[in-house]
């Protein structure tokens, strides 16, 4: 609480006192001090967090993979940075994956799940997120439109989505 606050609730209390006590009959009491001790507290900051954030698979996978690469773990680290050392037991993310269009429709769905999933480990593993906090999703390719090698690695991309508060 703020000094000037304590110190005019001090003060109000003991107006109120001196009131009850004007027209009674004093007593002899014993004499009592006391002491009031002030301290300061930390303000926390609760910030509503609406972040999201599209990663390119091109960076995060190799073709026909989920495992992170180091380059993706690096991009990751800069983009979930701003959530270490918080209380973010209020943050909700959703991870989705997507994969491109080659290969079986089955296949490519469950790399989708284990790419997402990858990415949610490591936000997991880097972060104070509680892990029960971390939805994984695959979309497989049925968001991809890539022709090209180039266009093909953009439809390999994983969006994570945080919604929620933060409190600093």
């Amino acid at each position: 609480m703020n000094k000037n606050v304590v110190i005019i609730i001090v003060l109000v209390a003991l107006v109120v006192g001196l009131v009850m006590c004007v027209g009674r009959t004093p007593v002899e009491e014993p004499e009592v001090s006391q002491e009031l001790v002030i301290t300061e507290t930390a303000v926390s900051h609760t910030i509503i967090v609406d972040d999201h954030f599209s990663l390119d698979g091109a960076v995060l996978f190799p073709f026909d993979s989920a495992a992170l690469s180091d380059d993706g773990k690096a991009i990751l680290d800069e983009r979930i940075v701003k959530y270490r050392g918080k209380v973010q037991d209020m943050l909700d993310i959703d991870v989705v994956g997507y994969a491109d269009s080659v290969g079986a429709e089955d296949y490519n769905q469950t790399l989708s799940v284990e790419r997402a999933q990858a990415v949610a480990d490591y936000i997991d593993a880097q972060t104070d997120i509680p892990h029960h906090k971390v939805k994984v999703r695959g979309k497989g390719e049925s968001m991809a439109e890539g022709d090209t090698a180039e266009d093909r690695a953009v439809d390999r991309r994983v969006i994570i989505n945080v919604t929620g508060t933060l409190v600093e």
